[in-house]
């Protein structure tokens, strides 16, 4: 097995944990409706098509606030639903050496532009990514086969090149199907010490 030549970072649950549920509830209490209506809406298929960027956050703000009647604004809005991140340290520690080490990095993730725009000024790492792959922009969700297609073209490497951490085992999949070399992330001690040894590092 060859040694991959860029690694391949999901960003929630990978880099980042995130808690949607603290948004629910701070919307929720500005709302006409409870908190599992408000997950409902939050977890509809208007959030695939918002992140696969079907629609804009003019748009997805406007079915959630006339759903559950929220009584503020979308500058508002958009502070709930940024509000949700919290660093993983060992994770990123790890991300800092393979940025040290001299490889290269690319992001791959199903996201949207509200999360973008608060990582992108909240945490100084997303600007050390080589390259970008994210859902809303390409017009595509993991796990389909396409939106992995994006990321051979731009890193220009593909099968056993590439090292793909993700937390998702469906999306872990579709990498296993092209040959990429992944690690499934679910511990990050485990998943440190599986990516160090497919990278030598």
């Amino acid at each position: 097995m060859q040694t991959p030549e860029v690694v391949v970072f999901d960003l929630g649950k990978v880099l980042l944990d995130f808690d949607y549920d603290i948004a629910i509830r701070r919307f929720a209490e500005r709302s006409d409706v409870g908190i599992d209506k408000v997950r409902e809406l939050i977890n509809s298929s208007v959030q695939y098509d918002y992140e696969s960027g079907k629609i804009t956050t003019d748009e997805f703000f406007s079915y959630v606030r006339n759903g559950a009647g929220f009584q503020g604004g979308l500058s508002e809005f958009v502070d709930f639903f940024s509000d949700i991140f919290s660093p993983m340290e060992m994770m990123l520690n790890f991300f800092k050496r393979v940025k040290k080490a001299g490889l290269p990095i690319c992001v791959f993730s199903n996201t949207n532009e509200i999360a973008i725009q608060y990582i992108s000024k909240q945490y100084s790492f997303y600007d050390d990514f080589d390259f970008y792959v994210l859902s809303f922009q390409e017009k595509g969700m993991k796990p389909d086969e396409p939106i992995y297609r994006v990321v051979e073209k731009k890193t220009m490497k593909s099968g056993e090149a590439i090292l793909y951490i993700d937390d998702r085992l469906e999306n872990i999949e579709t990498g296993n199907r092209l040959g990429w070399q992944t690690v499934l992330q679910n511990d990050e001690v485990c998943s440190i010490a599986k990516a160090e040894k497919l990278l030598g590092i």
